[in-house]
């Protein structure tokens, strides 16, 4: 039913004038009139008013953590510890905050498209999530997983391979050698050891920094000492060892025989 129709059926039929539409006798109808109006008109003012606003979602947001990555292990003398965080973000709408959170405490990072951050960490495992916002209320997360070890970080491990001879590039199989580290634990020294084969050939591995003392016995020969500073992880490294009864230069074994075996003859014909 429109309005009209309202207003006709609403006039009385028996030869009396109608009343006016505000004026006497109408009262009655005047909040029956308004609510129909507004059932009429709503409709077409709501739909000009702009629906209800909402944060988008599914914007991109590119966050990129660049240090620590995930797994790290991380060696830390300064009590408490902390870690640093460091990456970058982008967004289209701008960053509202970027923050890192740990097991111990949470650090906000400002609102830049860069970020460097010392989180407070504990010893052992530690999980540090990365939390950027956008100014459209979009978010972006990332995890890692760092251990850490309270102390000072262990030395690198080295190898070192090669041959010991004797002078005459004759191999020494069987010869004991031992590779001492300037670090020490618990006030003991560090060392690997090993023996050289049937070649003369040795192999030393994860021997703990590049400074070592390296010692090589073996029966009939002077004892070999050498302190040698290696300069990378993977070494070829040879040694000479000298025999024990280190004889006159020229002077070897045959002619010394010969040199006994002459001089006993010499003695018999003379005791004759």
């Amino acid at each position: 039913m429109t309005v009209t129709e309202f207003l006709i059926r609403s006039t009385p039929r028996r030869g009396v004038d109608p009343p006016l539409f505000f004026g006497q006798g109408s009262a009655m109808h005047i909040p029956l009139i308004i609510v129909m109006l507004m059932v009429i008109t709503l409709p077409a003012v709501c739909s000009g008013l702009p629906s209800e606003q909402t944060v988008p979602t599914g914007e991109s947001i590119n966050l990129i953590v660049t240090s620590p990555s995930e797994g790290d292990e991380g060696w830390i003398d300064v009590v408490p510890p902390h870690v640093a965080v460091v990456g970058e973000v982008r967004a289209p709408s701008g960053i509202r905050s970027v923050v890192v959170q740990s097991n111990t405490g949470e650090v906000a990072c400002g609102n830049g498209t860069t970020f460097a951050c010392s989180v407070p960490v504990s010893a052992g495992e530690n999980m540090i999530t990365v939390k950027a916002t956008d100014n459209l209320g979009n978010r972006a997360e990332k995890i890692l997983n760092v251990t850490i070890h309270i102390g000072l970080p262990p030395p690198p491990a080295i190898t070192v391979s090669g041959r010991v001879t004797d002078p005459d590039d004759g191999p020494i199989a069987g010869a004991s050698i031992e590779f001492e580290s300037e670090f020490t634990l618990d006030n003991e020294p560090l060392m690997v050891t090993n023996t050289t084969d049937q070649d003369g050939r040795y192999l030393i591995e994860n021997a703990p920094g590049y400074r070592q003392t390296i010692t090589i016995r073996k029966e009939g020969y002077k004892d070999l000492h050498r302190e040698i500073e290696f300069e990378n992880l993977t070494n070829e490294y040879d040694l000479e060892m000298e025999p024990s009864g280190q004889t006159v230069p020229g002077f070897g074994l045959h002619l010394s025989v010969l040199a006994l075996l002459g001089t006993f003859l010499i003695l018999r014909s003379k005791g004759k």
